[in-house]
């Protein structure tokens, strides 16, 4: 049995209510009577280290001290706290409306259509609402009061490991194949075949633009999040300097695999269908690389090599992504119709659903790979002492 937050009688491994961090020892190494609270070794933390909160968020008595605890533990845990997190909710809003010609296309009245989306989203350090719904097309000039004539139902994937921000679509109409690149900010939506050799300029400096900017805003709501949880200040400014190169460096990694990819398509179409189960195993495999840039400072490519060896293990990581891409499709059903027919109410609906929930999701993720890392880190310790 391992002891609840208010026990300080066991020897073993469990939480500690009073620091709100998973202890692995109870012998004056971590959280104890002679131990004192957990420090960082960094220099860069000295400040962070005496700004610890001591305050008991009367967390939940862990499962088994040998495994990290499930999807609805932590999502528990991050329901409990939610008012501590609150403040970040502002970031997966700002880029909802950052997105502005998907905005406006939702903001249309009822254009007499709906259609539906399975979004198969695994844990992302940046969800919002264009994660789970996709915005209406454009209105066909056959349909003057902007709708299509029917409806759609179509199922989705993610890039693999999480949203980028920038990148391109696809889709195969009646004519070919129309391949769009795109930046998440609006700065440049244009037709592939049509971007010229002067506008290639524009459109790389739209790219690195887009991605700099959700770097820096992935690394203040990751970084800050994890530093909530383990009760210290958010300290934006230290979060931007201390992870944004990784998260900028992986930004551009994951929309050049996806540019790297349109020659392919352009001469086989039909791979298209590969696309999303091919998706989802990239992003099984390295959902966890963004998050450990943060939970574990790891290196760049130390995070993509840690991420692979979690998920060949399976177990506990397998199954947290399970349930995180079940509750993504359960919610895009949802949204995707508030946002194809809801116009204005709808989008504001869709919005109000979609933050709290993206917010739980992002900040239970990066709870379970902080103590999947604490826990695999304390193995390795006791396998070389042993």
């Amino acid at each position: 049995m391992v002891p609840g937050p208010d026990d300080d009688s066991g020897d073993g491994d469990g939480w500690n209510g009073d620091t709100d961090k998973w202890d692995t020892h109870n012998d004056g190494t971590g959280s104890g009577e002679d131990g004192g609270d957990e420090r960082s070794s960094d220099p860069d933390d000295s400040d962070t280290n005496r700004d610890r909160d001591d305050t008991n968020h009367d967390d939940r008595d862990t499962g088994s001290g040998d495994e990290p605890n499930s999807f609805e533990w932590h999502v528990s845990r991050i329901t409990n706290r939610f008012g501590e997190l609150l403040v970040f909710a502002l970031i997966p809003l700002l880029t909802t409306l950052l997105d502005t010609q998907s905005v406006r296309q939702a903001l249309r009245q009822n254009r007499g259509d709906f259609s539906i989306t399975f979004e198969f989203v695994l844990p992302s350090p940046l969800l919002d609402l264009w994660a789970f719904a996709d915005p209406p097309e454009p209105a066909d000039p056959q349909f003057p009061d902007g709708g299509h004539g029917g409806s759609a139902i179509e199922p989705s994937g993610g890039t693999a490991g999480g949203d980028s921000g920038v990148g391109s679509t696809g889709r195969t109409t009646s004519s070919g194949t129309d391949l769009t690149v795109e930046s998440h900010l609006d700065i440049m939506t244009a037709p592939f075949e049509v971007l010229g050799l002067t506008l290639v300029p524009i459109l790389v400096l739209s790219v690195l633009a887009s991605a700099a900017v959700f770097a820096v805003l992935e690394a203040v709501y990751v970084g800050g999040i994890d530093r909530r949880l383990e009760n210290r200040r958010s300290e934006p400014i230290e979060c931007i300097r201390r992870y944004t190169p990784k998260y900028f460096a992986y930004t551009l990694l994951v929309l050049g695999s996806t540019l790297l990819l349109i020659p392919v398509l352009l001469v086989a179409p039909l791979l298209f269908l590969l696309a999303l189960p091919a998706t989802l195993v990239l992003g099984y495999l390295f959902y966890a690389v963004p998050f450990l840039f943060v939970v574990d400072d790891a290196a760049f490519f130390e995070a993509f090599e840690r991420s692979l060896e979690f998920a060949l293990e399976g177990g506990v990581y397998f199954w947290f992504a399970v349930k995180h891409v079940v509750i993504t499709v359960g919610a895009s059903v949802v949204l995707s119709i508030l946002v194809s027919v809801g116009g204005p109410i709808g989008f504001v609906l869709a919005v109000a659903l979609t933050i709290p929930l993206a917010l739980v999701l992002t900040a239970a993720t990066t709870s379970f790979l902080r103590e999947l890392v604490e826990l695999a880190d304390r193995d390795t310790t006791d396998w070389g002492v042993s």
